[in-house]
């Protein structure tokens, strides 16, 4: 085990800092603050009625994308101790990034709410469109596109220095395997039955689906953009072609950067089609409102 200075920062700031940081927020409920800005993007009202429900939710999902990503923060102290790893690890960083993403697409689908006594639903039917648009649903794959394009021509436009297109393949993978998962949570959310004879619930329970659905494409959307650098990097990132590589890395890093904003701070997507998620009272106020609408 390597004890120099830098050698303890890799150790201790991913192998301890990091996943106790993640323990805490797992277990920390959303502040009045953050669910008031979660209700005024959702264009929600909040209510006696769906205020237990807004926070239990957007509690769980923090707590998924904390407690599934926290092991995997440790692989990035194992060289410390170990030494290198393999090649196609090299840039590890992806394997916490992809525990955080499968994270957030496990909340999008779990359903932990207690079935109420009726039963009642939309008269127009719940389509993944109506979560997410369809120009975002398109984004990773062509995103995956791009790097599988740029992959290719590795071989073909050697490099000064050179690296191996083994080393790429693994996170590339594993990108493709996420894409498909938020599709299929997307669906999900989308066909899962919708239990309750509350209004507000319902209309809160719309709202929060978005935001379950609008994470795990950004996810899958933010994965494929890391996967995308990556490439970028093996392929122009080095010798006479750095000129063009690095500022498209800087381009690309500062989306993927974008994408992780949308998930940390819940925001959903869709904004054309929330304004049927608000709730409006039937006949005159609502006395258990709260003083927040969006």
């Amino acid at each position: 085990m390597d004890l120099d200075g830098w050698s303890l920062i890799w150790f201790v700031v991913p192998g301890i800092i990091v996943p106790a940081a993640l323990l805490v927020l797992a277990f920390r409920s959303p502040s009045w603050k953050q669910m008031t800005r979660w209700a005024t993007q959702a264009q929600v009202t909040i209510t006696t009625e769906n205020e237990d429900m807004i926070r239990r939710r957007l509690a769980r999902a923090r707590r998924y994308r904390s407690l599934v990503s926290f092991p995997f923060w440790w692989v990035l102290a194992v060289p410390v101790i170990t030494g290198p790893l393999p090649e196609w690890a090299n840039d590890v960083i992806w394997i916490p990034l992809t525990g955080y993403v499968l994270g957030s697409i496990l909340a999008a689908v779990s359903n932990t709410e207690k079935t109420g006594g009726l039963r009642v639903a939309d008269l127009s039917p719940r389509l993944p469109s109506s979560y997410v648009p369809r120009r975002e649903r398109l984004a990773p794959w062509l995103v995956l596109g791009v790097t599988a394009a740029a992959l290719v021509s590795i071989k073909a436009f050697p490099l000064r220095f050179p690296q191996s297109l083994r080393t790429q393949i693994p996170l590339f993978v594993t990108a493709v395997v996420v894409a498909v998962l938020a599709e299929v949570a997307l669906r999900m959310v989308a066909a899962r039955p919708q239990v309750t004879d509350s209004p507000t619930r319902r209309l809160a329970d719309n709202a929060l689906r978005s935001t379950g659905a609008t994470a795990a494409v950004a996810s899958s959307i933010m994965l494929s953009l890391f996967t995308l650098n990556s490439a970028i990097s093996a392929l122009l990132g080095s010798g006479h072609r750095a000129w063009i590589g690095v500022p498209l890395m800087l381009l690309v890093t500062g989306m993927t950067y974008g994408a992780f904003w949308v998930i940390v701070t819940q925001q959903p997507w869709a904004p054309g089609r929330r304004r049927s998620l608000r709730a409006e009272p039937v006949s005159g106020p609502d006395p258990a409102a709260e003083s927040v609408s969006a």
